[in-house]
């Protein structure tokens, strides 16, 4: 039961940080639910890292730092969207650009590279913790 209860806890912690981020930074976003859950839940496991390795080993993460990493992980998404459209995400695409008669484009997430960029960063860190504990 401790358990589902770690889980319920960890899905309303990542939504609200994820929505906060995705509020605080201007602009259109479209996300989904699961997407910003994601999003709040890495930006949690980045400071908590942060806080492990640069601050103190007792001390959790803060609030503002979780914030400000998943700030970090919503706008780097969206660059790499912008990136994969040729259009900023908070402005339409003309017609021309998008190819189809109402002006719309669609916007595709790849879970893959948020994905891969938390397990890269999570083997460096690892990584970066053994070496040092090596000298």
């Amino acid at each position: 039961m401790e358990i589902v209860g770690y889980i319920i806890g960890l899905l309303v912690s990542g939504l609200l940080v994820g929505a906060l981020a995705r509020l605080l930074l201007p602009g259109r976003d479209p996300m989904s639910i699961f997407e910003t859950i994601l999003v709040g839940v890495a930006g949690t496991l980045i400071a908590g890292l942060i806080t492990y390795y640069a601050f103190d080993r007792q001390a959790g993460p803060g609030i503002l730092l979780s914030l400000v990493c998943a700030i970090g992980i919503v706008f780097g998404v969206r660059k790499l969207r912008e990136r994969q459209l040729g259009a900023p995400a908070d402005r339409p695409a003309s017609p021309a650009v998008s190819g189809n008669a109402f002006g719309t484009t669609q916007v595709h997430f790849f879970p893959g590279c948020l994905i891969g960029s938390l397990v890269i960063s999570l083997l460096l860190t690892v990584g970066l913790n053994l070496l040092l504990r090596a000298f």
